[in-house]
């Protein structure tokens, strides 16, 4: 929407972050009102079951709406039930920012679920999770069989979840977008028991206050079980979202992505791999000691008996600063003057008393420090991620 005042109108959405987003996501949300559900189109022959990528719609076969269209057909019932497999990511920045987590980390989540006995999960944004956890049910060898909610902004997903598993819903302004989901949401919450974990993977342009205030409230109202959060943001971003969610920490596992090229690895693919190493970790409430790492990953970490936490075996503890320390990459060396640990690259300018990443061998301009010809100090202020 936009608000006029006096002087100028401005653009405010909670959703997007600037007005044509808003409106090709209100355009495209009108244009893929399900005329098709999957409950719907199993009664079809398989052969006959299509979901049009271009229109963003379940059809049956025939439909001349669809010709040179992108068109995917012969939809097994499995997988309309897991959409997220075929359906093409949502993924323009100013807008839902949409990425699948990998098959890699989806094992780990199951596991750690599994060491952690959660009975209830409840997917905020994290339709690929809710998905997997479908083909976990089904898993005759090691079965997984857990409650389970998802909550998502994504319109198209309406056509293919029940609404006793479904609602469509904006995370930063606890917004349901019809009664009938909020209704199926309140009864999911009531017959949760035991122990529930809250998963909630953002846009990672997202304002965390808002965020963390709906993750609050939804946790109050699972009163009736033991309650546990987990959030999936860059590093760097973390800090902000500490200010508002200070019992997360973060954990040195590396969150990878299907098809981003920026987060497919975890850094441990071997010497010759051209993937980059993910940057995106998850923060918890979850005691650090009590989430072990992936299968086949656990010669790449240590636990730290001071931190109480597993740590990737670069991420050596720091005396000074009473902690791991290193975020990403190589060992972060401590600083004295800084009092704080920083990455190996960089160097400490005494004049300035800050640190510094080197370029061409240069630290910095001094000059462009000083005000006044007097001396500009600023010191680092850390929040303890871990």
């Amino acid at each position: 929407m936009k608000r006029k005042s006096p002087c100028s109108s401005i653009y405010i959405c909670s959703a997007f972050r600037n007005a044509s987003a808003c409106r090709r996501d209100k355009d495209s949300t009108s244009s893929c009102l399900p005329s098709q559900t999957a409950e719907s189109l199993v009664k079809c022959a398989r052969q006959n079951r299509c979901y049009c990528q271009t229109c963003r719609v379940l059809f049956a076969y025939p439909d001349g709406q669809h010709e040179h269209h992108q068109v995917i057909s012969g939809l097994s019932n499995s997988t309309l039930t897991m959409p997220t497999y075929f359906l093409e990511p949502l993924d323009e920045s100013s807008e839902h920012a949409q990425y699948f987590f990998s098959v890699e980390w989806l094992k780990f989540m199951a596991s750690t679920l599994r060491i952690l006995q959660i009975d209830n999960v409840l997917c905020v944004g994290t339709p690929r999770l809710f998905d997997f956890l479908t083909a976990c049910s089904r898993d005759t060898s090691e079965p997984l069989s857990v409650n389970k909610f998802l909550l998502d902004l994504d319109a198209r997903l309406e056509s293919f979840y029940p609404v006793p598993l479904f609602a469509r819903f904006n995370a930063l302004n606890d917004y349901f977008f019809n009664s009938t989901g909020e209704d199926s949401f309140n009864r999911f919450m009531r017959s949760c028991s035991g122990r529930t974990m809250i998963f909630c993977d953002p846009p990672f342009g997202v304002l965390m206050e808002p965020l963390v205030a709906t993750l609050n409230k939804l946790k109050r109202g699972l009163g009736n079980s033991q309650v546990f959060s987990m959030v999936t943001v860059p590093y760097f971003i973390g800090k902000k979202l500490l200010q508002f969610a200070p019992e997360l920490k973060m954990l040195d596992y590396k969150v990878t992505y299907e098809k981003h090229v920026r987060f497919m690895s975890t850094g441990h693919d071997g010497n010759n791999s051209k993937r980059r190493v993910s940057v995106v970790r998850p923060f918890t409430d979850v005691p650090a000691r009590e989430i072990p790492p992936p299968k086949g990953l656990t010669d790449q970490y240590r636990f730290c008996k001071i931190c109480q936490r597993y740590s990737d075996l670069k991420n050596l503890h720091c005396t000074q600063c009473n902690a791991c320390t290193t975020f990403h990459g190589e060992t972060y060396k401590h600083c004295i003057s800084c009092n704080v640990c920083r990455p190996p690259a960089f160097q400490h300018c005494s004049r300035c008393n800050m640190c510094f990443r080197p370029k061409n061998d240069v630290v910095h301009a001094c000059n462009k420090q000083i005000s006044d010809g007097r001396k500009k100090t600023r010191k680092a202020k850390g929040i303890n991620l871990m």
